[in-house]
């Protein structure tokens, strides 16, 4: 994929700053800006959805995944995006977010995230032993290093926490 070029990288660039400082609104005037054509970019999306979650506009984020998923189907992140949004979104639920996962899961078998946030909402859900099973695939298709430091921060998967050691 070809880069981004001036002024629309500005753009995504001051994007990001802003969301960084924790400043959502001023990120989405930025993102406002961009021409059309990188509007369709995996980034910019990305970064808008960003936008819905920290502003905890949970629908919105959702209504913007699938679109991701739809017109960019062969794109892992808008699957990701997706099962987050349905978790937190106004009907979503752990279950919804599971089993949309899943599709994922059966489409990008080698995407370390998408079994690790399987895990997590196994977790949630008292699965533990689904929970296991989930993060050790995580950990075998991704880098183990990085997933087990995220794993002993992720709130999701405090029950399993003094397990990790032995993953």
């Amino acid at each position: 994929m070809k880069a981004i070029l001036p002024p629309d990288s500005h753009c995504i660039s001051s994007a990001e700053g802003w969301l960084i400082l924790g400043n959502p609104i001023e990120a989405l005037g930025e993102l406002e800006q961009v021409s059309a054509s990188v509007k369709l970019r995996p980034e910019y999306l990305e970064l808008k959805w960003r936008v819905f979650a920290d502003t905890q506009d949970w629908n919105a984020a959702l209504e913007l995944s699938e679109d991701m998923v739809r017109e960019l189907p062969d794109y892992p992140g808008g699957y990701i995006l997706r099962s987050y949004a349905l978790r937190r979104s106004y009907n979503g639920s752990v279950e919804k977010a599971t089993t949309s996962l899943l599709e994922a899961a059966a489409k990008f078998p080698t995407e370390p995230i998408i079994p690790y946030n399987l895990a997590c909402y196994a977790c949630q859900s008292g699965e533990l032993a689904q929970a296991r099973k989930f993060l050790r695939l995580a950990l075998e298709i991704g880098d183990r290093k990085e997933l087990l430091k995220m794993a002993n921060m992720d709130d999701d998967l405090k029950p399993l926490w003094k397990e990790l050691k032995s993953f």
